[in-house]
């Protein structure tokens, strides 16, 4: 469980922090406020933790605004899983354990199989990664449209507009795909557990 949470903690925030790290620093050394050549002079171990810290906190900082983008393009709902999943294996439709809370489900898979539960709880900090990303390729987009037209260089900051837009594109796109394999590899996992129907009950669809 505490790889699990760890796992989840560097995809969820410490990565997509690091960009929104190197973006800040950009934004900040472009304005005089900071001078990102001056800190290659600080020791090396203590760059490199400053900046894993920094990371994780800006991880932390920005996921409440990151998630925002999901009214942009809201993730698939538990339903269309459940839909695609008994299209594939039809002998589930009387299960209790489909109609029950994925979050519930995922739990029951770790008690079950911690190894199997790690897997799917690592594909859902994957597509939190990928949405915060998102997000910093859509700050990326405005600092680049700024720099289009105040800026020395027009055209690569152009250019650089144009790749953060496809990159805020994909990696939302790529977040919702994978956050939607999630919750098929736990009903799919859940499958082969045993009496675990008789665990849930399937009163009414639950969303999660």
């Amino acid at each position: 469980m505490t790889f699990a949470v760890g796992i989840f903690d560097l995809f969820s925030f410490a990565v997509p922090g690091a960009v929104q790290l190197a973006l800040l620093a950009y934004v900040l050394d472009r304005l005089g406020v900071l001078h990102v050549a001056a800190l290659v002079s600080a020791p090396g171990a203590l760059l490199v933790a400053g900046a894993v810290v920094t990371s994780y906190l800006l991880g932390h900082l920005f996921h409440p605004l990151a998630a925002q983008l999901e009214r942009l393009r809201p993730r698939p709902d538990a339903e269309e899983a459940r839909k695609e999943f008994l299209a594939r294996v039809p002998r589930a439709r009387d299960r209790a354990y489909v109609q029950t809370d994925p979050a519930l489900l995922v739990a029951a898979i770790e008690l079950h199989d911690k190894d199997a539960g790690g897997e799917i709880i690592r594909m859902r900090a994957q597509s939190v990664m990928l949405r915060n990303i998102a997000f910093a390729f859509a700050v990326a987009t405005v600092v680049a449209l700024v720099q289009t037209a105040t800026g020395p260089h027009q055209v690569v900051a152009a250019v650089a507009a144009v790749l953060s837009v496809l990159g805020t594109t994909a990696a939302l796109g790529s977040s919702r795909k994978v956050w939607h394999m999630s919750r098929l590899k736990t009903l799919d996992v859940c499958y082969w557990i045993p009496d675990i129907d008789e665990t849930f009950t399937a009163d009414a669809p639950a969303e999660g």
